[in-house]
């Protein structure tokens, strides 16, 4: 009899996909990402600090840009639906469905390229149905579309236009309303070098007329592709307040004024304005050049970047549109706008991937009334692995850096930046996937003392494997992005004054140069790994891994546990095999002149080994400082190492590498005493075997291969040489056979296959070579891992517990 049990997500662990735009901060406080195929959930000012919690899967390609659809009157905005753009040629649209249950409710297709950027709305006010946004794509186009309700979990989806870009591609997308009007504005950064502006327009030719975007003037300057765009409008705050304008008679910006920020590869920054203009063109352009000449920023970027060698364009040629605008009975009229170059910022030493204006707020003037206001604060992100906020000087209006956080060393830059939603949280995500949050907890609303917090973190490529220390007090996984991660609960008191356990990256014990494939655990603090190389690395836990983990996990009986252990390791220069670092070397590092530490690729500091963290480290730390030193190495095999696994006892490590003929379809035994290979390897395969696993008592070692085939090996007593021997084979799967999984009683094993089933085996009679398949469960996808619980679950009657995952990504429990 089979059951079906239901599970709820305790932890997820994901990274954000390495790209420009994968990320944005909802109103609500809600973070989307894109990870691998999928959109990721997070609410990084969650009191208790859960992490992620949900993921949307259905692309099937790579995810690429998200974004948020509002709608709403100034501070009463809402987020009503997630967008999402992938390498799949196809963008989703998410939203909250009944019973709190995100749903796809519309697939927008038509692009022959990948989603590279899409554009929402943004401005003080959002009218209703319909929605408008933009989407660029690798295919050369931009494409518009209205979003309208239909139901609860459905929405219609129409492509009102295709605008052709040319030989450029469209890297970024912003819109808005012009100043004073509903006239949509959008603008597209490209490969040009340009920023595109488009206007809404409507043909009075076609009946009945139809609005669509016109190309109205390219705006020149950058001179490297413009990778972020983000629309603001000003609006000046009352009187009294640290916001309040400046009395420099250069101010020139008007409530309602369109302010368009862009960031390129050329490392600037620059501001565009967009204002209303009366009088004719030519008075229009002459009155915006006389009152926007250059200014001291300006001035000053052009000395700096003369100094420094290289080339940046200032200029203050103001472009003059006329659009047509509604009345209110409804007739067309001309008004004049001017779009102009406002503020060059610099600061970044480095690609700016990214831009955007901090989020609208509540702000209270001298007579005691609050107003909606937009504040003058811009945050950049940069592969100079800096995070900076921009704000306009209070007495002179000059744009200046104020804020300046970022890391040191290790990884290779940020590629976005966001404002949460009250503005005192800011989040960056960087080319490992990582997230970095920091929180203003200065004294005032001017205050500028940010610190970094707790956040979520995770791989970002794909999942090979993972292990359960023995006491199952936390878990290690490997990936393709060439690192092992631990993650433990953090047992803490949240800020709302709850208890809290909630589960955290607490260490990385190995930063490869392969992709690592397969872990085991030898014991509580020692496990094997293999990568895409021919060694199998034995790793042990650290002085500094024990005692952070007792702290955070509230462990009371691991005092003292890591006395005797290495302080901690660090990874020579070209090399791969961490070193351990004992007290007394660190010791000396310290009072030494001499530089010990050079050439090391993580090399942590002395007094960073000796801390006691009571919280779960940022990313610096599991980057440099969290490494276990590397004990042993086991060699023997020829080809890349597929799968390793260890006895219960602690006795034994099994392993296998790729295999194409059957000299090397074999499993080689290590015995962990004196980490030396046995001489007779157990050979029953022809090709690859992809896993193995020993029974809960280890008189069994069970393994799976890509020849189709199950194997099983029974212990032999007494023959230390030859512990195991062949007692049972079966074909009875009809495609490579990608995982096997023992009951907690050895009664039972499973096994799943490419052919799209799981297969449960016992033993029938008293022989150990007979075992026949006690039942089949179809699947619709192949099946790439199962595990069966190490424990019985009893519910009125005794029962096994299995859980497989598919090709689909989606993990089943029967």
């Amino acid at each position: 009899m089979v059951l079906t049990a239901k599970a709820t997500a305790e932890f997820i662990s994901v990274g954000c996909n390495r790209i420009t735009q994968a990320a944005a901060w909802g109103i609500d406080g809600l973070v989307a990402f894109g990870t691998h195929h999928a959109v990721a959930l997070y609410y990084p000012q969650d009191p208790q600090c859960r992490g992620i919690v949900a993921t949307l899967p259905g692309h099937t390609g790579r995810v690429n840009c998200v974004e948020f659809i509002n709608r709403g009157n100034e501070l009463d905005q809402t987020n009503v639906a997630i967008v999402s753009g992938s390498a799949d040629k196809t963008v989703k649209i998410w939203k909250l469905a009944k019973g709190r249950k995100w749903v796809n409710s519309a697939t927008l297709t038509g692009h022959t390229g990948g989603i590279d950027a899409i554009g929402c709305m943004r401005a003080p006010s959002i009218a209703g149905e319909p929605d408008l946004l933009a989407t660029g794509s690798g295919d050369g186009t931009i494409r518009v579309w209205e979003r309208r309700v239909v139901d609860d979990e459905t929405d219609e989806v129409t492509c009102v236009q295709v605008i052709q870009c040319g030989v450029k591609y469209p890297l970024s997308l912003a819109i808005s309303y012009l100043p004073g009007s509903n006239v949509p504005i959008l603008a597209s950064g490209t490969t040009d070098k340009h920023i595109t502006i488009y206007i809404s327009q409507r043909d009075p030719s076609s009946s009945p007329s139809v609005a669509q975007f016109v190309r109205s003037l390219a705006l020149q300057g950058h001179d490297n592709w413009v990778r972020s765009l983000a629309f603001a409008t000003y609006t000046p705050p009352p009187r009294g307040t640290y916001h309040a304008p400046s009395p420099n008679p250069h101010h020139t910006m008007r409530e309602g004024d369109l302010l368009l920020a862009s960031a390129s590869q050329d490392k600037y920054i620059r501001l565009w304005r967009v204002a209303v203009q009366g009088g004719t063109a030519e008075e229009g352009r002459k009155k915006a050049e006389a009152s926007g000449g250059f200014t001291k920023d300006m001035l000053e970027a052009l000395e700096e970047s003369v100094l420094l060698g290289e080339s940046v364009q200032l200029s203050t040629k103001a472009h003059v549109v006329d659009v047509d605008i509604a009345s209110e009975n409804e007739s067309q009229k001309k008004q004049r706008y001017n779009i102009m170059f406002e503020a060059l910022l610099m600061g970044h030493d480095d690609w700016v991937f990214s831009v955007g204006w901090q989020k609208p707020m509540l702000v209270q003037g001298q007579d005691g009334v609050k107003r909606y206001h937009q504040p003058m604060a811009l945050v950049s992100a940069s592969s100079d692995k800096s995070m900076m906020i921009w704000r306009p000087d209070t007495e002179t209006g000059v744009w200046l850096n104020q804020v300046r956080v970022g890391e040191i060393g290790g990884t290779l830059g940020f590629y976005g930046g966001l404002f949460g939603p009250d503005g005192r949280f800011i989040l960056a995500h960087g080319y490992n996937g990582a997230f970095h949050l920091w929180k203003n907890i200065g004294t005032d609303e001017d205050g500028n003392d940010w610190q970094p917090q707790v956040t979520t973190s995770g791989h970002f490529k794909d999942v090979q494997s993972l292990s359960w220390d023995p006491m199952h007090q936390y878990l290690v996984s490997v990936s393709l992005d060439q690192t092992a991660r631990l993650f433990a609960p953090w047992e803490h008191t949240a800020t709302d004054g709850r208890p809290a356990t909630t589960w955290h990256e607490i260490g990385r014990p190995q930063i490869h140069g392969y992709d690592i494939q397969c872990i085991a655990f030898v014991n509580r603090w020692e496990y094997v790994s293999g990568a895409d190389e021919k060694v199998i690395r034995v790793f042990d836990a650290p002085k500094t891994f024990v005692e952070n983990l007792s702290n955070i996990s509230g462990l009371s009986d691991l005092v003292g546990e890591g006395e005797k252990r290495p302080l901690g390791a660090n990874l020579p220069a070209l090399g791969l095999s961490n070193k351990a670092v004992f007290e007394g070397e660190a010791e000396s590092m310290a009072n030494s002149e001499v530089d010990y530490l050079r050439g090391q690729s993580y090399a942590p500091a002395p007094s960073l080994l000796a801390d006691h963290l009571t919280h779960p480290p940022f990313e610096e730390y599991l980057l440099q400082h969290s490494l276990w030193p590397e004990v042993e190495k086991l060699y023997g095999h020829g080809y890349e190492i597929i799968s390793v696994g260890a006895s219960h006892d602690g006795k034994l490590v099994a392993s296998a590498c790729k295999a194409a003929l059957p000299e090397h379809a074999i499993i080689r035994l290590f015995e962990t005493s004196k980490w030396k290979e046995l001489p007779n390897p157990l050979a029953s395969h022809s090709l690859t075997v992809t896993q193995t696993k020993f029974s809960h008592d280890d008189r069994f070692l069970l393994s799976v291969s890509r020849d189709r085939l199950w194997s099983l090996f029974e212990r032999v007593l007494g023959d230390d040489a030859n512990p195991y021997k062949l007692v049972a084979q079966n074909k009875s799967h009809a495609r490579i056979i990608w995982d096997c999984s023992w009951s907690h009683d050895g009664k039972l094993f499973a096994t799943g296959s490419r052919d799209k089933t799981v297969k449960i085996w016992s033993q029938t009679g008293e022989t150990s070579s007979a075992w026949s398949c006690l039942a089949t469960i179809k699947l619709s996808e192949a099946v790439t891992a199962v595990d069966l619980a190490p424990f019985l679950i009893h519910g009125g009657q005794v029962i096994y517990m299995i859980l497989f995952g598919m090709a689909c990504k989606i993990a089943c429990i029967e």
